[in-house]
């Protein structure tokens, strides 16, 4: 992904923890069904829960590892790898995450309670939450064109 060493990279939650932020949702895009269902114990039956969407942006605690990633970016633009030539797709899509992390947490929290409200029902919770992932898709491209910025440009072939 990178060529940065990992404590270096600003989107890697720490050093000894492979994990990245970015492949966390990744990995919710890749798992979507999977992750936002929730079933009962002993067979019971299963719901379709957003929480998961908002944990993996980081959106329900402290520890959630991309919690409070605009603190990051806004850091970012000091660092040194930062190729000036990218300054602008960097803002961009600093932009673009946050607005696709705000949507997606707005559309996974109401998908939370489309079941309950007048007229609602399982068919809303998954207009929500489908909406919530196509959000969620748009801040992994968003994250994706962060890293790419991050990245050291290619050293130029020696003659």
């Amino acid at each position: 992904m990178s060529h940065l060493p990992l404590m270096a990279h600003p989107l890697h939650i720490h050093p000894y923890q492979p994990t990245c932020r970015y492949e966390g949702v990744v990995y919710l895009l890749n798992n979507f069904e999977q992750e936002t269902t929730v079933c009962r114990e002993n067979g019971g039956e299963c719901k379709r829960d957003a929480d998961a969407v908002r944990k993996y942006l980081g959106l329900r605690s402290t520890t959630d590892p991309l919690f409070q990633i605009e603190k990051v970016f806004a850091k970012v633009k000091y660092m040194d790898s930062l190729d000036p030539d990218n300054l602008d797709a960097f803002f961009e899509a600093t932009e673009d995450y946050n607005t696709a992390m705000n949507m997606s947490n707005s559309m996974a929290f109401i998908s939370q309670f489309a079941e309950y409200n007048p007229g609602g029902g399982k068919d809303e919770v998954l207009k929500y939450l489908n909406e919530a992932e196509i959000q969620a898709v748009l801040a992994e491209k968003a994250l994706r064109t962060i890293i790419n910025c991050l990245e050291p440009p290619a050293a130029a072939p020696s003659e």
